[in-house]
């Protein structure tokens, strides 16, 4: 198997940074995913890139009448109340996109679709946090049956699941397994990377994963398709680097941190391996210009490792696909 290059995008809108992020500051970047995701899709068709597009189920609607009918029947019950989606904030939502570009993002996705060569994933119903305290494994059911209720109005097969702020743990996965799934996105094999809740992240794991991002500290984080299979039966295709978006401030280095994708995209091509890059589409919502140029780069650099070692773009799906096939030889 040849090696392949993979890119998968956390699609959330605001249900995404709603417990972090004020609207007021926040904004911009949502509000700048109408011109990203269309600005993506047009970028991609061009360098014939596959992405995977894991879509948070409450942005898939037209109005909210719609959506409150799908909301699960139980409430969550995080300790951290903003975590919860309470009635209240879910009576606070405009009637429709055209309302409430911050919430519904239904044309968006339709556009996605629309392509046939996207694949559309999970990203939870309700951007659920797995590893946060007050997280239940029946809440989690109800979210996965939530979505696929929905999904299959849609006309979509959800073969994957990436989880929000990469949280989860076994017990989660095995869930996954016995609703259908048959793979997710992992984190990178490091100390940076490991999963954990927002209340145990530090700040030196933070400012790691910052450097790393310009210089190789944790390596290269490429994949050997025969190693993906979980024990409990689930493909594992784990994040390879997370694309950042452009900062003002950090200009000056931007060099270092296209070196450092496009290092470890060339040790997967060369070695057979799987590279993985992700990021948010609002991470894109702001310096919208530079995000896409930097983007450009990358696949440049992909469709010269695609002449050379057959460095093909492949969904997250596409993968199962290629690595069942070889396991059933």
């Amino acid at each position: 198997m040849k090696g392949a290059f993979v890119i998968s995008l956390d699609f959330e809108l605001y249900w995404g940074v709603r417990d972090s992020k004020s609207m007021e500051t926040y904004k911009e970047r949502i509000l700048g995913v109408r011109e990203v995701i269309p600005a993506l899709l047009n970028l991609f068709k061009e360098f014939n890139i596959h992405a995977t597009f894991a879509s948070v189920g409450l942005l898939t609607f037209e109005d909210k009448e719609t959506l409150l009918q799908h909301m699960p029947k139980e409430a969550s019950t995080f300790t951290n109340t903003a975590y919860n989606i309470e009635p209240t904030y879910l009576k606070e939502l405009g009637n429709s996109e055209i309302e409430d570009p911050f919430h519904f993002g239904f044309t968006l996705l339709k556009q996605i679709q629309a392509s046939e060569k996207h694949e559309i994933a999970s990203h939870t119903f309700t951007h659920y946090y797995t590893l946060e305290e007050g997280a239940t494994l029946d809440y989690f059911k109800a979210d996965i049956e939530a979505y696929k209720t929905r999904t299959n109005e849609l006309e979509i097969q959800l073969d994957t699941i990436i989880f929000p702020r990469n949280q989860f743990n076994v017990d989660y996965l095995n869930v996954c397994k016995e609703a259908g799934f048959i793979g997710y996105r992992g984190t990178e094999k490091n100390w940076m990377y490991r999963p954990i809740s927002r209340k145990k992240e530090t700040i030196i794991r933070r400012l790691a994963r910052l450097a790393d991002s310009y210089i190789n500290i944790s390596g290269m984080h490429c994949y050997d398709w025969t190693r993906l299979r979980d024990k409990n039966g689930l493909y594992n295709i784990p994040s390879s680097r997370f694309l950042r978006p452009y900062s003002h401030r950090l200009r000056a280095f931007e060099y270092l941190r296209l070196k450092r994708i496009k290092n470890a995209m060339t040790h997967a091509a060369i070695n057979e391996e799987i590279f993985h890059l992700w990021w948010h589409p609002h991470n894109f919502g702001k310096d919208i210009k530079q995000n896409i140029g930097f983007l450009r780069s990358i696949l440049e650099h992909q469709q010269t490792l695609l002449k050379i070692y057959g460095f093909e773009s492949r969904t997250m799906g596409k993968c199962y696909s290629i690595i069942n096939s070889y396991e059933q030889r």
